[in-house]
């Protein structure tokens, strides 16, 4: 079921939040992903720690992520950052470094980032905007391309 675009615009304004990049994260990992942390709007939630391209230190956002069946243990994210019209951080972050760690529930895995373009990118697409519709408003509203990852995982001692 579709939203007003309001709703959509009012919850992208929320992901960018304190709440989202600060206190969900916290949040997420002390009730180990469970609960409505775990699982928002039809949307799994992962956490994402990749490092920053400037400081070097590692920097944790909470994303939806759909799961991508090849390889096994995948997640796609959108960088929609909320239809702000820039692009994430986290983005920037594993463009400069492909590597990072997802926490999926209270599992965690290390991985490697692949953007993907294409029809995997619109498959993909499809089906996170299935999920969550304001993915779609937020494409039709930016001013750039809306870039999907794959986080991929990586064998242990890896990343």
């Amino acid at each position: 079921m579709a939203l007003p675009v309001a709703a959509y615009r009012l919850i992208g304004r929320f992901s960018v939040s304190w709440f989202a990049r600060l206190l969900h994260p916290l949040l997420y990992r002390w009730m180990g992903g469970r609960g409505f942390l775990g699982r928002v709007l039809g949307s799994e939630m992962i956490l994402l720690t990749a490092l920053g391209r400037r400081s070097g230190a590692p920097r944790t956002v909470a994303l939806f992520a759909y799961p991508v069946a090849v390889p096994p243990g995948s997640w796609a994210v959108v960088g929609s950052r909320g239809g702000s019209g820039e692009i994430p951080a986290w983005y920037q972050n594993l463009s400069e470094n492909p590597n990072g760690t997802i926490q999926v529930h209270g599992a965690r895995q290390a991985v490697r980032s692949r953007e993907v373009s294409g029809d995997e990118y619109e498959s993909i697409f499809e089906r996170a905007a299935g999920a969550y519709p304001g993915f779609r408003l937020y494409r039709a509203e930016a001013s750039h391309h809306i870039p999907i990852v794959v986080l991929e995982p990586v064998a242990s001692g890896g990343s």
